[in-house]
């Protein structure tokens, strides 16, 4: 199997309008089937097969409702900020309920460290990096990495937003010093296989991600992301190529 990441972005029991999002009941019967299947939860820089937790975004559900369910489990997890809205709202995106969410506080975040959470970037407003100038995404990268770095260290994973790469990216993010990076076809290290998880999926649709068997089920299952992932696409064309590297 090598390593595969399993990407999660908002755990919360509140109905969202997107489809990107879980349920804590849910993301607690994903882990129960990890541990039950004997499936190696592990880091980026550890040894061996086995499956990498991530979260993208950084929202404050996953510090609410995430965090208590890895630390029941004992698993570890990756989870990615966007440098520009740590400890703010995520304005970045487009609003779809009746208040913005917020972002993880350092506070927070040290908190999770501690315990054991890998923290990583998202760039620095999370921007579709393919659309960039390559020194506007190398600023993306490497300002994002050091706000990391001097606050808590050890930023070594970068997850590209909307899951979007190419040789231009991937050549800045090797300039800018990360190991790893999550979004690609799992051919490089700065390319590691993600699988999204999302309100729609089960353990059996899990297995299947994960397994990537039967081919004409995970086709299935490729194809079913990839419609939830057209939730995404307001936000990249709107905000995405407007943003600037000062948040609100």
């Amino acid at each position: 199997m090598g390593k595969k990441a399993l990407q999660f972005h908002r755990i919360t029991p509140d109905l969202q309008l997107c489809g990107t999002w879980n349920t804590p009941e849910q993301f607690d019967r994903f882990l129960n089937f990890l541990k039950e299947q004997k499936i190696p939860v592990l880091l980026p820089d550890q040894p061996g097969s086995g499956i990498i937790i991530t979260f993208d975004d950084g929202e404050c559900s996953i510090y609410d409702h995430a965090f208590p369910l890895l630390k029941k489990y004992g698993m570890r997890a990756v989870v990615f900020l966007i440098g520009a809205y740590i400890g703010k709202e995520n304005y970045w995106d487009i609003r779809l309920a009746s208040k913005q969410v917020r972002h993880l506080s350092w506070e927070q975040i040290h908190e999770m460290s501690d315990w054991g959470i890998e923290f990583g970037s998202h760039t620095m407003t999370h921007r579709n990096l393919t659309h960039l100038p390559f020194e506007i995404i190398k600023q993306e990268l490497i300002h994002s990495k050091e706000i990391i770095d001097t606050r808590i260290g050890g930023c070594r994973s970068v997850s590209y937003p909307f899951n979007r790469v190419n040789s231009k990216v991937l050549a800045a993010a090797r300039s800018a010093g990360y190991t790893y990076g999550f979004g690609g076809d799992g051919t490089d290290h700065l390319l590691i296989k993600k699988e999204a998880l999302y309100i729609t999926d089960t353990a059996k649709s899990l297995q299947i991600k994960i397994s990537e068997r039967p081919s004409s089920l995970y086709q299935y299952e490729r194809i079913k992301q990839k419609i939830i992932n057209m939730f995404t696409i307001s936000t990249m064309i709107l905000k995405g190529t407007t943003m600037r590297s000062s948040a609100t």
